[in-house]
């Protein structure tokens, strides 16, 4: 592969992720580039590179060829900027707009560090591990789904696809609300315990095979779900999942603490404007 049209890929990629990794403190502060009095640091390198992980981004910073390359990148950024902002094209809305939605997902993360990090810890993800142990594993369930907002409406369509077994697809690419049950006609393939929404593949694999169940009500509506097949697998160790883990930690934390948050809010919601295209 062309090292050039690789790091370059890595630099695109990375530009974009920055504010994955903007919510670190980054200590470097060498200069490295000055374009038209613009001074590029060791830390604008740095955070070019957010989008990576650590060991990918201590890689490309040893390299002196990746190095060199992003650092020609981020001049070709500068100049291109300076020449947007001659143009005032910060200013049009559709730029304003998006710097406003970048800076609400920065805060947003910064706040979720700030109130997560004592709940991250090791201690913490083993010890979840350990309650969740049956969900880490190879075992795998091939299901289709039937999505839709309404828990009397799932019950019909339940009763629907029970009269007529053969039916299930059919009826989940007429009424699923999953935007690609058209194309999929509802069939989500094998899925792992932990790689879906919990209530939704606890009940999966609770359902014996060829069997209906629902409706089951998770974040995204209620579901009608058909299991035609489960494959036994093995335990995983923690070693082997600790990524996974920490994620599902995260974002039962996150789903907790906001779930507090929108408690003390008051909410008002169209639901009229909000089904409507």
């Amino acid at each position: 592969m062309n090292i050039q049209k690789s790091i370059g890929s890595v630099f695109v990629h990375a530009v974009v992720g920055f504010a994955c990794y903007a919510t670190t403190q980054v200590a470097f502060s060498k200069e490295l580039a000055n374009v038209n009095g613009h001074v590029i640091t060791d830390q604008d390198l740095t955070l070019a590179l957010g989008a990576l992980n650590d060991r990918q981004r201590d890689d490309f910073l040893k390299d002196s060829i990746s190095r060199q390359f992003i650092v020609q990148g981020l001049i070709d950024q500068d100049v291109l900027v300076r020449e947007a902002e001659k143009l005032k094209l910060d200013q049009e809305p559709e730029v304003k707009n998006a710097v406003n939605v970048f800076k609400k997902q920065l805060i947003v993360n910064r706040l979720l560090d700030k109130k997560l990090a004592n709940q991250l810890t090791p201690t913490a993800l083993e010890k979840y591990f350990n309650l969740h142990k049956d969900i880490y594993s190879t075992s795998q369930v091939h299901v289709q789904q039937i999505l839709v907002s309404d828990e009397s409406e799932a019950k019909r369509l339940k009763k629907l696809a029970e009269e007529k077994p053969g039916g299930f697809q059919e009826l989940a690419e007429k009424y699923s609300k999953d935007p690609a049950a058209k194309t999929t006609r509802g069939d989500l393939g094998f899925v792992s315990h932990d790689r879906l929404v919990r209530e939704f593949t606890d009940a999966a694999f609770a359902t014996p095979d060829g069997k209906i169940a629902g409706p089951i009500k998770t974040i995204y509506g209620y579901h009608v779900i058909k299991v035609i097949q489960k494959r036994a697998g093995k335990p995983l160790e923690y070693s082997e999942v600790e990524l996974r883990v920490r994620d599902a930690l995260r974002a039962e934390l996150i789903r907790d603490y906001t779930d507090k948050l929108r408690a003390q809010a008051t909410i008002k919601v169209d639901e009229g404007a909000v089904e409507k295209p």
